[in-house]
């Protein structure tokens, strides 16, 4: 059991040799005293790394990537969560199924929850006490989600393509939920800010 609070930080993908800032600001962050858990959605699809990367702590759990391939480790991690947790997980299951409906993607939607399942299975075993994703579609979906599951707090960067090619309304949800959010331009803030007031809080 750890005993130091620790930041959960899910990711698409790490490394990648195209998210350097990913990897800087998590390189910072150690430097300031930060204990950090990595969840990545998929392995590294490249062979090789920034060399800033070899200097990171940070443990990585590498949450399992398709569905079929994935399913016994997601089946028994979302049973293993409803078990364990069983007033929250039917309140995030209802919550899951309320954003569920009108969807193509049913396969994608369930892998999303189940990774959030085994996300929140980890929280207590490493004293994770804040979850943050980067981009504001899929990982912040499995942020969410596995925050609700966890009692826990969570938050998110949204970058560029990710607040523009969803439906604001998603956006403005995952704010809603969300602790706090950062953004990378006074563009982006702008975008977010606009969205915020045309999706009120319910």
């Amino acid at each position: 059991m750890h005993s130091v609070p620790t930041l959960g930080m899910i990711l698409k993908g790490y490394p990648r040799i195209s998210e350097t800032f990913i990897s800087n600001e998590i390189k910072l962050l150690e430097e300031q005293g930060f204990t950090i858990h990595i969840f990545s959605m998929r392995k590294p699809r490249e062979t090789f790394s920034h060399k800033s990367v070899k200097s990171i702590h940070a443990q990585v759990t590498y949450l399992p990537e398709y569905l079929s391939l994935g399913f016994p480790r997601l089946l028994w991690n979302t049973l293993l969560c409803a078990l364990l947790h069983t007033p929250t997980f039917c309140k995030t299951f209802k919550f899951f199924l309320s954003r569920f409906s009108g969807t193509a993607k049913v396969h994608t939607w369930v892998k999303h929850f189940m990774q959030a399942c085994v996300v929140a299975n980890t929280v207590q075993a490493k004293n994770i006490t804040h979850l943050h994703s980067h981009f504001v579609h899929t990982p912040t979906s499995v942020a969410m989600y596995a925050a609700k599951l966890a009692n826990i707090p969570f938050s998110f960067t949204a970058h560029a393509k990710d607040i523009y090619t969803q439906k604001p309304e998603r956006v403005a949800e995952k704010m809603q939920h969300a602790l706090f959010a950062i953004t990378c331009t006074k563009y982006n803030k702008l975008a977010l800010e606009t969205i915020a007031r045309s999706y009120p809080r319910p």
